[in-house]
């Protein structure tokens, strides 16, 4: 039987309900991203983001149990600000219909917008998918993705089961394409992208 992965906690283990414990909360999760786009995974450490934010490790400990906890946060910060771009655009449409090619190119475009504009980014990125700890973080956004796309085909009972595998590929295809594009420096985004949308587009069909 696999071993279940560790749980992590996306709350802070103290609410920080005063204004100036919020900013502490706040700054020991920027410093964070700061050490995430300088020195990558690696670089976090508790002593290291506590220094970044000008803080007290102890102070760390007060919010966070370990890194991992800490890059939970940040996990489930990027993978909402990701999904809210497919909610928006769901929001836009009055009745469930397909996606097209222009739509999903679209959608992934924003989506490596955002997540190239999140500071640390790539290696928050990584951590979901290295990360024993932190991979449900990806795999319920994933799931949320591909319910919402799912429930744009307007099918129901089985045939709904069967939309729902074919967005959960479709999500999938296009996270690949997202993280190859933050991984690998040099390729032309807009055409990575744009033959992505049309191999989402052929699994939803």
């Amino acid at each position: 039987m696999p071993r279940r992965a560790p749980d992590v906690l996306t709350a802070p283990v103290t609410a920080p309900r005063q204004a100036r414990a919020q900013v502490t909360y706040e700054r020991l999760i920027a410093g964070a991203q700061v050490i995430l786009e300088r020195g990558g995974l690696e670089a976090v450490n508790s002593n290291a983001v506590a220094a970044e934010a000008g803080a007290t490790p102890p102070s760390f400990y007060r919010y966070f149990r370990n890194k991992h906890d800490l890059l939970a946060v940040l996990g489930r910060r990027l993978m909402t600000a990701q999904n809210q771009i497919v909610e928006r655009r769901f929001e836009a449409v009055s009745r469930p219909r397909p996606l097209d090619t222009e739509t999903l190119e679209r959608v992934l475009i924003d989506t490596l917008t955002v997540t190239r504009n999140f500071q640390g980014g790539r290696a928050i990125i990584s951590s979901l998918r290295a990360l024993p700890e932190l991979s449900p973080i990806r795999l319920e956004s994933h799931a949320h993705v591909a319910r919402l796309i799912a429930a744009q085909s307007g099918s129901t009972g089985r045939a709904r089961a069967d939309a729902y595998a074919r967005a959960r590929l479709a999500v999938e295809l296009s996270y690949a394409a997202i993280e190859m594009l933050l991984e690998v420096p040099g390729l032309d985004a807009r055409r990575v992208l744009r033959s992505a949308a049309r191999a989402v587009e052929t699994c939803l069909a």
